[in-house]
């Protein structure tokens, strides 16, 4: 019995090629769109999961309130032994300090990013399990490092790593006392090299000052958290001066720092976070795609109920029951489903590699690396298959035989309107759909294309790591590369526009004569920084040799500062004072905002200081005409001057934007996603007006008798379905305009939403439609009227 109704089902299938296509397309595009989003959102959702403590590992965060508002920081200063100190109930604590520095084996020179200063507890709190060598002693020294299989495989190839050494910046040795399992890429921070965090110097454990540090605790098993943070006002006030801003901290739990953590932190290094909004955008749209293809499913059954009437009286007439009806077009579902279920995972296996690749992660390496996910692939196809058969199952089986047998059937009004509300929602979707993704690219053409109020093309950037060898010759230096030809100037800095910068506790007098205290976003720059990067100078004067006191006694604020302390007019700033780092000055000018981060962050109050010590950019103007020459010339100079120290550099403007990767990676992603749903939405469209325009045919005949023009039989033909798009568009608008007002609000510069958006969208969905019905509707009415009303 079932072995016939699998053939049955088979033999209908084949029949009506045109219908099985279309769904077989619709449903396997669907099903692989699913899986894929399913595959990004549960990496999201696991950042962090594979530590064996995960549930007990909190960060800790601190949150300072001072006049001019609260800054909240993912870092703590240096605070981790007094805390476990402190509090009994602490099991374990662990710091973590992310940075990038020179690296060097023999020749072989590299700029590594994923480089982290980390006590040796970090193996009693995370699960980084060591390949070699001992977790307790491995970083007890200074110049003491864990290298990753990875990196280890990249300096020494198949040799034992361990006892071998790497330079460091171009000066210390550092030795290799272990070799750990790459940390998984679902991790907030990604590292391939821990260096003991002795390794900084004994300055930077005992300033309470600087806020660089990720710090970790580990709980007890069953411990509230929250009794822990209770005790934390009490222990700020013993260990932090209170002078300088109302510091308080918190807790955050590992498992959400990826996609809720604090947002600011004094230097990122390889650290990385995530965006909730994704999670949840994709999350729907992989049902959107779904539902689409099950709606196409059902209009196209049931639109041909009315060639099935026939075979269903005769099943009635025959003692076939409703259940046995409703079972076998269940079954006729279930094999197209599962059909499409093979060709999802042949589809997905093909594509897997560039999946991975648009979202800039490694995923998974093959779709059988994660057989729970093939078992949901397989639910989702027999979910599809029963839940899209079982309307079109109960309506087709309800046909009375005698009057289907008489031949008085015909497909009753209620299932037409059904059909037509779901082609509405599917041009809904469809239409939200290409509004999101002209929104998502222009917010991304606005940050990009805005103005920064910097200049950052053709700089070429030289990461020197601090090195004194730059610092105590900068000028002799600096005047030797721009005797290179096309090389026009030279600024030396601690930071430039998109990268991380230092923060630092800093009194600024305000409007009401009070010193008032700051966490500072600081650049420490040369005399020729503003004038190169071409920064305004809007108050005041900027930095100039002329004047001595200049040297680290001077500063230079932007707007924002300038709008924090109180003052309506900038020039009221100049000879205000200021206090940090233990220097006292006067603010001799107002620069105009600029962008040092991204657009997601309101220009935060930023200082300007000259002080050499803390210098580690050269930026290079560079004529772009023969660019490999100027650098090959680069190059060669570079090994005259710094012999010892590897030339690392990179250009300013793929720096700036790289703020926005994965911004890109997001509408990259996205329009896949959307253009798979539009292709479904059109498949069914597609199928749809070729049934309407098939039940038609008598009266186009009839029509072109009576002198009808083919163009006006087009017209008549695509009419019903262009209506049905302009429903859509009206309940799409709003709809859009709301969910993309919402996502636009993660962004503190962002664009308007106007009407032209709209418009174009429903252009573009209007145009999908026509094409796709015209080529039916053109079919139809070049057939010879003759032909049709014989075949009638």
């Amino acid at each position: 019995m079932l072995k016939n109704y699998f053939l049955t089902a088979i033999r209908y299938l084949l029949k009506q090629k045109g219908f099985s296509v279309i769904n077989l397309i619709g449903l396997t595009i669907g099903m692989s769109v699913c899986y894929f989003a399913l595959l990004f959102v549960q990496f999201e959702l696991s950042y962090d999961t594979y530590h064996k403590k995960a549930d007990r590992i909190y960060r800790l965060v601190t949150d300072i309130k001072t006049d001019h508002g609260t800054d909240q920081l993912s870092t703590t200063a240096t605070m981790a032994p007094a805390i476990q100190a402190a509090f009994p109930e602490v099991q374990a604590t662990t710091r973590i300090f992310l940075d990038y520095l020179i690296i060097q084996k023999g020749e072989e020179q590299y700029s590594e990013e994923k480089i982290a200063y980390v006590d040796s507890s970090i193996f009693s709190v995370f699960t980084f399990p060591l390949v070699s060598g001992n977790p307790s002693k491995s970083l007890n020294v200074p110049y003491s490092v864990i290298l990753s299989e990875t990196a280890a495989r990249k300096y020494f190839g198949e040799e034992n790593a361990l006892g071998k050494t790497l330079k460091v910046n171009g000066k210390e040795l550092a030795t290799v006392t272990g070799v750990m399992k790459d940390i998984p890429d679902n991790s907030h921070f990604k590292v391939d090299m821990f260096f003991s965090l002795s390794t900084l110097g004994e300055e930077w454990m005992q300033n309470s000052k600087r806020f660089f540090f990720y710090t970790y605790v580990l709980l007890p098993e069953n411990q509230d958290p929250s009794t822990l943070t209770a005790k934390f006002p009490g222990f700020v006030k013993a260990h932090i001066d209170q002078s300088k801003g109302q510091y308080s901290l918190a807790l955050e739990p590992l498992k959400k720092v990826y996609l809720d953590g604090k947002p600011r932190g004094s230097k990122t290094g390889s650290s990385v976070s995530g965006n909730r909004s994704h999670v949840y955008i994709f999350s729907f749209v992989a049902a959107f795609v779904l539902f689409i293809a099950c709606f196409n499913f059902i209009n196209l059954t049931t639109a041909l109920s009315i060639q099935r009437a026939k075979e269903i009286g005769v099943r009635k007439v025959l003692g076939t029951t409703k259940a046995l009806l409703v079972f076998q077009f269940l079954i006729e579902a279930l094999v197209l489903a599962l059909t499409s279920f093979v060709f999802s995972i042949i589809l997905c296996s093909l594509f897997l590699p560039y999946f991975n690749d648009l979202a800039g992660k490694t995923i998974n390496i093959s779709i059988f690396q994660s057989p729970a996910n093939l078992g949901i692939l397989f639910l989702i196809a027999v979910s599809i298959g029963l839940l899209s058969g079982i309307y079109p199952a109960f309506f087709l089986s309800r046909f009375q035989p005698v009057s289907i047998l008489k031949g008085g059937f015909v497909s009753v009004t209620k299932g037409i309107a059904f059909r037509k509300a779901l082609v509405i929602t599917q041009f809904s979707v469809s239409i939200i759909l290409i509004v999101a993704t002209i929104v998502v690219y222009s917010q991304l053409h606005f940050m990009q294309n805005q103005e920064l109020g910097f200049r950052k093309d053709h700089m070429l950037v030289i990461d020197f790591q601090y090195d004194d060898k730059i610092t105590s010759h900068e000028e002799s230096i600096k005047d030797q590369l721009t005797k290179i030809p096309g090389i026009t100037a030279a600024t030396i800095s601690s930071s430039i526009p998109g990268k991380s910068n230092h923060i630092y506790p800093t009194k600024l007098e305000n409007k009401s004569s009070d010193m008032q205290d700051f966490q500072l976003d600081t650049y420490f720059v040369d005399y020729d920084f503003l004038k190169q990067y071409q920064i305004s100078v809007i108050a005041g004067r900027g930095f100039s040799k002329q004047y001595g006191a200049d040297l680290r006694e001077t500063i230079l604020i932007n707007e924002a500062a300038v709008k924090s302390l109180g003052y309506a007019n900038p020039q009221d700033v100049i000879g205000k004072r200021f206090s940090q780092l233990n220097v006292n000055g006067l603010v001799i000018g107002v620069v105009k905002d600029f962008h040092f981060r991204s657009f997601q962050e309101q220009v935060q109050p930023l200082m300007l200081r000259i002080s050499p010590g803390f210098f580690t950019f050269l930026t290079l103007n560079v004529s772009a005409e023969n660019m490999p020459k100027r650098i090959q010339q680069l190059e060669k100079k570079w090994k005259e001057l710094v012999p010892d120290l590897p030339l690392i550099y990179f250009f300013a403007d793929e720096a700036y934007n790289n703020q926005y990767r994965d911004e890109h990676r997001f509408g990259k992603l996205f329009i896949g996603f959307a253009s798979f749903a539009i292709l479904i939405s059109c498949l069914g469209l597609l199928g749809l007006s070729a049934f309407s325009i098939t039940q038609r045919t008598r009266e186009v005949g009839i029509r072109k008798v009576m002198g009808a023009s083919v163009a006006g039989v087009v017209g008549l033909l695509s009419l019903d379905f262009i209506k049905l798009v302009f429903v859509s568009i009206i309940i799409a608008s709003p709809i859009a305009w709301y969910a993309m007002n919402l996502w636009l609000l993660q962004f503190a510069y962002r664009i308007e939403i106007s009407p032209w958006i709209f418009v174009l969208a429903g252009f573009i969905a209007l145009s999908i439609a026509v094409v796709t019905v015209s080529y039916q509707a053109i079919k139809a009415a070049l057939m010879n009227p003759v032909k049709s009303l014989r075949s009638e």
